[in-house]
C-alpha cells in the first residue's frame, strides 16, 4: 500500500503541473478555465444541483425526515431484515455534469477535483443529524490490482473527504476486497449482484461489532456493491449503516 500511496502523491503533482503547462477547459461548459479556477469553472461548480435529503437505497425514494430513515417501509423489500442500508446521501444524479466530474476523477486521475467534490459531499452530509455521529467512516475498497493500476481508490478519496468535514475517523483496513471482479459497467442488477457476492471480507470483525457505520463509494447504480458491503459488516457485528456517494443513478 505504500507505493499506492507514492503513486498517489506522484498523480497529485503530474496534476497540477499539466494544469499549469496546458490549460484546462471546464468539463461542463467546455469555456478556458481562469487561472484561479481548478478543474471546474466558479459559475458551473454554484450551479451543481444538490439532492435535497437522503433517499432508500433500494426504491431509490428522498426521505424527508429523519424518523422515516429508521422507519421507511420499503416496496421493493420482502422483509424488514433485507433492508441492510438505512440511507444514502449523494451530491446528485449521474446526469452529464457529476458524470463529467467522477469521470475525470476516475479515467483522468484528477484526484484535487475528487477531494473537492468529497468536501462538498462531507458539508452536505453534516447538515444531516442522522449521520452525524457515527463511528466510522469506510470507503468500499478496491482489489489490490486495480489500485495498483489506477494508482489510488477514488472510493477512499471520497471518504477521507467526509472523515475531515464530519469529524469522524476513516478506517481503510477492516473492509477487504479479497477477489477480483468483473467490471459492473455492462451487467444487469442480477448480473451485478451475483458478481460481487462473496467478494468483500470483514478482517477485524472486533473492531467493527456495536459500531455505526458510513459506507462511501463514487456512484451508486443499483447499489449491489454496497449491499455486498453491508452485508458483510452487518454480520460482523455493525449496528447501523447509512452510506454516501458523489452520485446515484435514477432509472
Amino acid at each position: 500500500m505504500f507505493a499506492v500511496r507514492i503513486k498517489r502523491f506522484i498523480l497529485d503533482i503530474k496534476d497540477d503541473l499539466l494544469d499549469f503547462v496546458y490549460p484546462q477547459t471546464c468539463p461542463i461548459c467546455r469555456n478556458p478555465l481562469k487561472r484561479e479556477e481548478k478543474d471546474v469553472c466558479e459559475e458551473c461548480w454554484k450551479a451543481l444541483a444538490v439532492l435535497p435529503s437522503p433517499y432508500c437505497p433500494y426504491c431509490k425514494s428522498l426521505i424527508e425526515s429523519e424518523d422515516e430513515i429508521t422507519n421507511h417501509q420499503c416496496p421493493k423489500l420482502s422483509r424488514p431484515g433485507d433492508r441492510r442500508i438505512l440511507a444514502v446521501r449523494s451530491l446528485g444524479t449521474f446526469d452529464d455534469h457529476y458524470q463529467k466530474l467522477i469521470h475525470r476523477l476516475k479515467y483522468e486521475k484528477k484526484i484535487q477535483l475528487g477531494k473537492r467534490l468529497a468536501q462538498k459531499l462531507g458539508e452536505s452530509i453534516s447538515e444531516e443529524n442522522e449521520f452525524a455521529g457515527r463511528d466510522m467512516v469506510i470507503p468500499v475498497p478496491l482489489h489490490r490490482a486495480r489500485e495498483r493500476e489506477r494508482g489510488f481508490n477514488q472510493s477512499e478519496v471520497v471518504a477521507e473527504g467526509i472523515s475531515r468535514a464530519m469529524g469522524i475517523s476513516l478506517t481503510k483496513d477492516i473492509l477487504k476486497r479479497k477477489r477480483h471482479t468483473k467490471d459492473q459497467t455492462y451487467l444487469n442488477a442480477q448480473q451485478r449482484a451475483e458478481n460481487v457476492k462473496g467478494a468483500f471480507v470483514v478482517t477485524q470483525p472486533e473492531k467493527i461489532d456495536g459500531k455505526s457505520v458510513i459506507l462511501v463509494d463514487d456512484v451508486m447504480t443499483t447499489g449491489a456493491t454496497l449491499n455486498e458491503c453491508a452485508r458483510m459488516l452487518r454480520d460482523a457485528g455493525a449496528t447501523r449503516i447509512l452510506a454516501a456517494t458523489l452520485a446515484v443513478v435514477v432509472d
